[in-house]
């Protein structure tokens, strides 16, 4: 009896190990391509991870955070840069008058009467944020912070108002064995919170690894990335309260990360295709990671067509997690590396 019970938790422990690894890309066969054309590189930011654009100017806004550098190390320079798609010249760094350390991960540009705003997800040594910036000559001039405690872990933020937002709660643990367990047994523990004007409440719930987060032009449908689920969540809002309901998922066998939605309502998601290089190229700078770019082109109100408009074996980029299209123009940017990559489509 005792060596049948045996015998069956090394089968299950087996099963689990190989479905975890089959999950994660480990045998999945790459196949690197292109159709992004006249490529260029930025190197000049660290960690590039989210890129946000005011459209009627053709200004990029990209956040950059040191990340192979902790809270103890020298991240002097990290901060929302600014790209002007219509000059060669190189992201500057802006200047702002947060009063504290600005580590900046997901972001969210939104434009009313006629005044630019930033919504900026910063993990400092003091805590979790998003931070709200007005952008006026040339600088971001702090506005607003918003914390609360469900808000353990925000990875992407999409503002619907300038007192109302939804984010992105990659985990249900902050730190330790749960967080841990979180990834690898992919347990559906992150969330969506929404912030109404007065207080934060959850608005979609069991996910997993919920990345990147954004919304249609005519702010109807929010779509969520799962970066351990592999899919695509697409809810509807309602206008009014801001409640979501799930309208249907996306399988894309991959692990994505940031969303972007261009001005033909096409969605472009940066993703990881195998998240356990990804773990060791965050580990090690000298281990590569994959990059991926998918275009999702609408087809029909419950489906996508997909196409992989770059695939890299890291090279070139390594840890893909934000692209945006504007213009004839690709942007890449990447959780770790000093890159933005830049090219023609």
């Amino acid at each position: 009896m005792k060596k049948l019970l045996a015998l069956i938790i090394f089968t299950a422990g087996g099963i689990l190990i190989v479905n975890t690894l089959h999950h994660a890309g480990w045998f999945k066969t790459l196949e690197p391509h292109s159709e992004i054309a006249n490529i260029s590189i930025y190197t000049n930011m660290a960690g590039t991870e989210d890129i946000e654009i005011d459209r009627a100017r053709g200004l990029l806004f990209i956040s950059s955070s040191d990340r192979w550098n902790n809270l103890s190390g020298d991240q002097s320079q990290d901060g929302v840069y600014l790209l002007d798609s219509h000059s060669e010249s190189a992201p500057a760094k802006l200047a702002t008058t947060y009063p504290g350390e600005l580590h900046p991960h997901g972001m969210s540009f939104l434009k009313i009467d006629g005044r630019s705003y930033l919504f900026v997800v910063n993990h400092n040594n003091t805590g979790n944020y998003v931070e709200l910036f007005e952008f006026k000559e040339n600088m971001l001039v702090h506005l607003r912070s918003f914390e609360n405690e469900e808000m353990c872990c925000p990875n992407d933020v999409v503002a619907v108002g300038l007192d109302k937002f939804y984010v992105s709660n990659d985990h249900g643990a902050k730190e330790g064995l749960g967080r841990t367990l979180e990834d690898y047994l992919r347990l559906a523990n992150s969330y969506i919170l929404y912030f109404d004007g007065l207080k934060f409440s959850k608005a979609h719930e069991n996910l997993n690894y919920a990345n990147g987060i954004n919304i249609s032009a005519d702010g109807k449908t929010v779509y969520v990335t799962e970066t351990t689920g592999r899919k695509l969540s697409v809810l509807d809002r309602d206008i009014a309260s801001g409640n979501l309901q799930l309208r249907f998922t996306k399988d894309l066998e991959t692990g994505l990360d940031n969303i972007t939605v261009d001005s033909e309502g096409r969605l472009w998601i940066a993703s990881h295709p195998k998240l356990l290089d990804f773990v060791a190229h965050a580990e090690n700078s000298g281990k590569l990671s994959p990059s991926q770019v998918l275009k999702l082109t609408p087809d029909g109100e419950n489906d996508f067509e997909v196409t992989e408009v770059y695939l890299n074996a890291g090279e070139e980029i390594s840890g893909s997690s934000t692209a945006l299209y504007y213009n004839g123009k690709v942007y890449i940017g990447v959780v770790f590396e000093s890159k933005i990559l830049l090219g023609t489509y």
